[in-house]
Parts: C-alpha cells; structure tokens; sequence
C-alpha cells in the first residue's frame, strides 16, 4: 500500500490508541465523582451492557481521550473503549487498528487479560523491580515505588508503608497535573513535535503507576507497558502493511487472518501450552542494537585547553549521537519513539518489523559512510539485528545473541566502505592536529595574542561544552541530511538529519538543562544525561569553575581528580528477570521498567545528590549505568560512599552495588583526558577485579580503587574512620613523621618481614608521654588499637591507603610551580 496522507493517519491513530490504551487505569485510581460516573455510563453504556463489564478502564480512558484536546479524539477513544472486545469480522479501518492494539496490549504484556473494573487489593503502587533482583537465586518480598512523577525519583517504601498510602489522595493529585497537560490545544494537530511531547508526558507522570492489579504487587509501570504495547502495535503494523488494508466482499479478511494466527499463538502460550515456537509461529519482528565502538579513546582524545569543557561536550556528544542515529533509522522505518525500547551508555534497543532486519546492512553501510567522513576509523557506530517470533517476544531474552553478533562484527569495523573511501587520495599538506586529523588554521589567540595553530573541529568541542554549562534548552529539530565532510560537531548530527539548537527561551518542544529549573509546562523534557557543573559566583555573575578553581576547593594538596563508576554485574541482572518463579517469562515491558529504574537513578538521583551534598564537583557525565565526576581530590571518597549509600537505599538491594576508581591529578594542569582513561583503567583493572574473603563470603567487585589501594565497599567504614583518627591526631599538634613511621612499618610488612611490633609500641608510649593534652593521649591509644590485627601482631592492611589519603589531605597548600617536586616528596616520605 503506498505511503499517502491516510496511510500516516492511521499509523497515527495506532500509535496514540496504543500509547493511551490504558489511561483509564490511572483515572480509575484517582477519586471518581458520581457525575464523571454517569457521563461515562451514558457515553458507552450500551458497550457495558453488551460486554457485561461494568465501568470498565477502557470505558474510562475513551471518555478521558475523548474530553481532552489530543490528536483524532473521537476515533482513537472509539479504539480505547472497544481494545478489550473480541472483533472477529474486521470490516473498517478503525476495527483493524483495534485489533492490533488488542494484540499488542497481549504481547507487551504477556499476562491475564484485564476487562472489568478495579479490583479491591490491598496495596496499589508498583513493586520496584530492582529490588527484587537476585544474582543468587533467592526470593525477596521488594519494596514499593512512591505515587509520583518519574523526575521526583523516590526512593522506595517497604510494604508497611506502602499499605499505608493514601491512593486517592495521591491519584488524584497526580491526575490533576497530568489532565491539565493533555488539554493543551497544541496537542490537536498530529505532528511528531507533539506526538513525542505526549510520550514524555506520558513517561513523567505514568513511570511510577503500575500497569494493572493481576498481583497484588504489580511489578510494570503503565508507561513501560504503553510505551512497548506501541512500539509491538506498530511494528505489526509496518510488518504487514501491504497487506492489511486489502479488502475482499468489504471485509478485511486477509488481515483478519494474519491477526487470528498471531492472537491464537498468543493464547497457547499464555496457557503454557507450548515450551518452544510452534511451527506456525513465523518471525515476524525484529531487535536491533546499536554500539558505539571506540567511546573511551573518543572522550579522552583530546588537547588540555579548555580541557573541562570538551570532556563533557564529548560525553555529550556519545550520549546524543547514539540517540539521534536510533531517532534516524526509526524515523526512515516509519516508526516512533516507542521502538526506542532502550537508549542510553552509548547503545541503543529498537523494536522493528521483521523486514527491516533485511535492510540492516544497508543502515550499516549509509552509517559507516558518514562516520567515517567524520571521524575516519577512531569512532564506529556497529548494528547487530536479529528476527524474532511471537515466542520470543514473549520471553525477550535477545540480549546475548546481538551481544555476540556486535562482537564479531568489531573486528570487521568499518568494512562496508573499505573500497569507497580508505583509499582516496588526501591532501596532508600543512600542520594536521595529533587529535583527529585534520588539518590545523592558524589563528592569533587573544589572551596571548601570539599566532598558533588550531583544529576547528577539535575546538567545536569548546564550544558545544560552553553552550551546555550557559544555556536552558536543548532543542533537536529536523534538517536536511549533510552530505559533505562536517567542519564541526553540530554538524556530524547534520549529517543525520537533525540539528541540536541551544536557547534559554522555555520551549515546550524542548529539553530542560537544568533539572532544577524543569517545569513540564515550559519543556519537552530534561536532557538523558546529568550535566551539573559548580560556578563559581563574582560580584556580579556567576562563572563556570575552571580545573585550577576546583583544585584550589580541594582540602590539603590543591589537586583535581576523577571519580568513575559503573554497575556491577549488569548483564546477569538483566538475565535473572521474570516475571514470576511460576511463569518464568521476561515481557519486553518488564525489561522497559528495569531500564528505566537504573535511568532514574542516573540521570536524576546521583546528580541531585552532587548538588546537594558536593556541590564543587562537576558530574561530567551519568546516564544509563556508569557516570564521570571531576572535583576537588579530598572531595571524591565520600562523594563515592554517599553514591553508594545513595544507590543502596535507591535500590533495597544488598546483591547489587556500584564498583568505583579515583584518579588524582599530579598537577593541576595535568591533561583531563589522561585522567580521565586512568580513572577507567584503574576502575576495570582494579576495582572490579578485587577479591577478598568478608564474613566467610568469598567477594569480588563491589568497591573502590583510590590512593593506591583497594577498598570494598563492606570495608569503607573502618578505613575512614581510621583516616579521621589519623587526620584528628595531626590536628592536635601531633608530629608528622607519624606518617613516616607507620609507612616504616607497614613496607617490612609488605615486604614478608614479621614486623617488630614492640618497637611500635615503644614508639608510641614515647609518642603518648610527649602529649600534654589527655584527649589527644587517648585519640592515639585509640588509634593504635584499630590498626593492630591478629593478636596485635600484624598492622591493617589498609594502612597504606589510609596514611597517603590523611598524608595529602594535612599537607600544607604548594604553589603549582612545586606541585610536581612536592607530589614526589610525598611519594618519598610515603
């Protein structure tokens, strides 16, 4: 069927029916009043007659739809009120567009039907799924997500609390908010402006609702489940399109059979009847995933000048460079943001029709062309799809098969345009930048007013990082595709289509920077990626601190540092999710609301938790499942322990954690990129290989790697505490050869020499008996009991850290021209 003005209505209605399908359950929810009762009876009072149902949440979301200002209102609530009747002769567009959201819903879902009204249970919030996630097996009750919007990001309450919640009360208020957006009259022209302005609205305030009551303790959230029940809908619709809007005798019946075969296999497997695909489950869909290859190599690639802001623009840049690629292949398949099942950590989850699969190595191709145009061979963007059936869209486990697709196809990187473009002769006349590439312009720097050279595309960077730390809004509005080599960032996502537009005007079709300032009414959304930066303030205005600034915030040795993380066991986590131990199954909206759980935490919940507790760091970049923090050195231990005290209480859950590394700039113009790769590898190398016995549990992961040592996360509390005893004795005048000392002791220690202990004690009773003051007599008695193990015969074996962090932390402040001689003054006396 050619693509025509009718052809996009009804894929338009399909969408909007199966985004807003169950609307009704969350209006439900919200205190009712008789006169809204007795409109919707007399709205769809023959349908609950003939269907026996009552005031069911389909008649309810028909009348919400229909009473507010979006897109096609009487045909799409028409859709609504009828998704749950059984439509066996299709004889309309609007019957065919209502059976396949039917089918979708079933799909998404893969669960019991809900066609009546509310039950009475007990407790109506959605389960947190993350904290029922067990790595060994074990069965947890889970604890309850708050009734809120998904910015507000709560941490979740046990079910004592969750019994006693007001959910009228909390319905309804979250109702109020939402109803008063959907009367916008800019809704009722249906363009993609608005129709992906209705999927964030929908994503803020349906996240935290649950999908439906089948359990007591439902565990989907009603955006994962709209979101998902649009993106299958819609690639049905794509799938068979040439053939659904065939009519025979004014019926529809060669869709009628296509959808009876797909809605029969649906039933033998919700009935358990069939273990594997029946023969006639044929593969229908499709998943792709999307890798940016050569991230870590990309971010750090590049000069010190301007160093801070080109790090977080280049983060910027991969977070968003994977989600305008997703936006350009959905957008050229007819689909919508809903097939965006997942986006962030520089990978990307789509939901399509089977038949786009076919296609896949022509998107590789058209890709690999313009990114080698703009990056030659250091950044890659690899797809990997595969076809799947009813059975496996039900089960979703797809994850390891494209993993292993991706990773075979990294050794053959760019392969496609080997022959077109690696061969062209290039003009490498002229100073080419040691970055990318390119070759360099003279230019005369101001400040210096001295003639240098400089790589334009590599100070885009500069440039696109000033914007993100001065400007409100983001804006991404489509463009003509670029078709000649890009001369800077912007326009590398001009070669796809779309153009990133910086404002500080409120935009309702536009992200919000600030997530403190983001105001629905005002903005689309916020960014996908956390991008807090400390200012400095003046007089007059604020200003945007520079790496000498933040060193000069840091406590002792004025240096910088990076904090890396990213959680542990991610892959397994994913694995061990179902729905049930009875049913066993994985529905593609019970991965949607895991991911979206992990975004919150991210994207809002640890960049809240920078502002308000260690507001001299800058959050470089936190999105997905990892994050980058630059500040103040003395700054970041404790900054990691409130992450992970952050994430613990985020997620109940004592098998999961964040594994971390500190790196420490040796001076403070040290290049950010260097830092920035040694931080990683210290978090790879280090960090997630630490094994240790801990209550006769053998561990691994789950800790940190700073000041040279290795600290599980079970072990941070001692280590402190001993650093604040350390750092309280030299505060009260005690001498700083302390240190020196300790560090004697400990290397004969490390060295396999039995240390001779009664020398230390002799040294500290001499210690003891210099000191006039009681208290600082007794803080190093103190002291000296914590670190002795074994029958008093062994020192900790954290002393090493311990002593360098309090080493630092108690050195008197260097001028920067001696920073490098002082650091290895320390290095010596440590």
């Amino acid at each position: 069927m050619a693509i025509n003005n009718a052809t996009q209505k009804y894929k338009d209605m399909l969408y909007l029916a199966s985004l807003f399908h169950d609307i009704g359950k969350f209006r439900q929810r919200a205190s009712m009043d008789e006169k809204l009762k007795r409109k919707i009876k007399e709205e769809y009072g023959f349908q609950m007659s003939e269907n026996l149902t009552g005031l069911a949440h389909q008649y309810v979301g028909a009348y919400v739809y229909k009473s507010s200002k979006l897109p096609y209102r009487e045909l799409v609530s028409a859709i609504i009120s009828k998704h749950h009747e059984r439509i066996s002769t299709i004889t309309s567009e609007n019957e065919l567009i209502t059976r396949v959201v039917s089918i979708a819903d079933k799909l998404s879902s893969a669960e019991r039907e809900d066609y009546g009204t509310q039950s009475d249970v007990r407790i109506k919030l959605m389960k947190s799924i993350i904290s029922t996630v067990s790595l060994s097996g074990r069965s947890k009750d889970g604890y309850f997500r708050k009734l809120s919007k998904f910015s507000d990001a709560y941490e979740p309450v046990n079910e004592e609390e969750a019994v006693r919640t007001n959910y009228e009360k909390e319905y309804g208020a979250l109702w109020k908010e939402f109803e008063q957006l959907i009367q916008d009259p800019e809704f009722e022209a249906s363009n993609n402006e608005v129709l992906e302005r209705l999927y964030y609205i929908l994503k803020e305030y349906t996240s935290n609702v649950p999908s439906a009551f089948y359990y007591s303790e439902p565990d989907i959230s009603l955006f994962s489940h709209a979101t998902s029940t649009a993106a299958i809908a819609v690639a049905l619709y794509k799938q068979f399109e040439d053939d659904l809007f065939v009519k025979q005798n004014d019926r529809f019946m060669k869709a009628a059979g296509i959808l009876d075969g797909i809605e029969n296999l649906v039933r033998k497997y919700w009935k358990n009847e069939a273990s594997q695909p029946d023969a006639s489950d044929k593969e229908v869909f499709g998943v792709i995933k999307g890798d940016i290859s050569g991230i870590q190599d990309f971010i750090y690639k590049t000069s010190w000048q301007n160093g801070l802001k080109k790090l977080r623009a280049r983060s910027f840049f991969i977070a968003y460079l994977s989600e305008i690629i997703a936006r350009y292949i959905i957008e050229k398949e007819g689909l919508y943001q809903s097939n965006i099942l997942y986006c962030g950590g520089g990978h990307f989850y789509l939901l399509v029709p089977a038949k786009t699969i076919d296609r896949l190595e022509e998107y590789q191709r058209d890709i690999d062309e313009k990114m080698y145009k703009a990056f030659g061979i250091d950044l890659a963007i690899l797809l990997g799809g595969i076809k799947i059936n009813i059975h496996d869209l039900i089960e979703f486990k797809v994850h390891d098969e494209l993993a292993k697709i991706l990773e075979e196809k990294k050794n053959k990187k760019f392969e496609s345009v080997i022959d077109l473009e690696m061969f062209i002769p290039e003009d490498f006349s002229g100073p080419r930048c040691p970055y990318c590439g390119r070759k360099m312009l003279q230019i005369t720097r101001k400040e210096e007013q001295e003639e240098a050279f400089e790589c334009v595309f590599c100070e885009s960077f500069a440039e696109l990082g000033r914007k993100l730390a001065n400007s409100d809004y983001l804006k991404i509005e489509k463009c003509p595709e670029l078709i000649t080599p890009p001369a800077n960032v912007d326009e590398v996502f001009k070669m796809f289509g779309y153009e990133l537009k910086f404002s500080d005007n409120p935009d309702k079709f536009a992200f919000a920077i600030d997530k403190k300032t983001y105001d629905q009414n005002k903005a689309m959304y916020f960014t996908k990626m956390a991008t807090y930066v400390y200012k400095k303030s003046d007089k007059d205005y604020e200003m945007t601190a520079d790496l000498e600034t933040i060193a000069r915030e840091a406590e002792g040795v004025k240096r910088w540092g990076i904090l890396r993380g990213d959680v542990d066991n991610l892959g397994r986590i994913f694995q061990t999710l179902q729905v049930s131990d009875k049913e066993k199954r994985t529905p593609i909206s019970f991965v949607s609301t895991l991911s979206s759980e992990l975004e919150a935490f991210f994207s809002i919940v640890l960049e809240r938790m920078v502002v308000e507790k260690h507001p001299k760091c800058n959050v470089i970049y936190s999105g997905g499942d990892d994050f980058m923090i630059l500040g103040p050195w003395s700054e970041l231990p404790l900054l990691a322990r409130d992450i992970t005290n952050e994430f613990r209480k985020y997620s109940k859950n004592d098998e999961l954690s964040i594994s971390m590394a500190i790196a420490v700039a040796p001076s403070r113009k040290f290049p950010v990129y260097k830092l920035g790769t040694l931080a990683g590898e210290y978090l790879d190398d280090k960090a997630k290989s630490y094994k240790r016995t801990y209550n006769n549990k053998e561990l691994e992961k789950s800790a940190i790697y700073m000041f040279g040592g290795y600290v599980g996360w079970e072990e941070f509390d001692k280590v402190y505490k001993l650093n604040q005893q350390l750092e309280d004795i030299i505060s009260q005048g005690v001498t700083r050869n302390i240190l020196h000392v300790l560090s004697a002791f400990l290397d004969k220690q490390q060295e396999g020499e039995q240390p001779k202990i009664w020398r230390l004690y002799y040294y500290v009773g001499r210690l003891m008996e210099r000191q006039e003051n009681r208290e600082t007599k007794a803080l190093i008695q103190r002291f000296f009991n914590e670190i002795l193990e074994e029958g008093n015969s062994r020192l900790y074996d954290k002393l090493g850290l311990v002593i360098k962090w309090v080493h630092d932390k108690t050195r008197k402040v260097e001028s920067d021209e001696n920073g490098k001689a002082s650091q290895n003054r320390m290095i010596t006396e440590v």
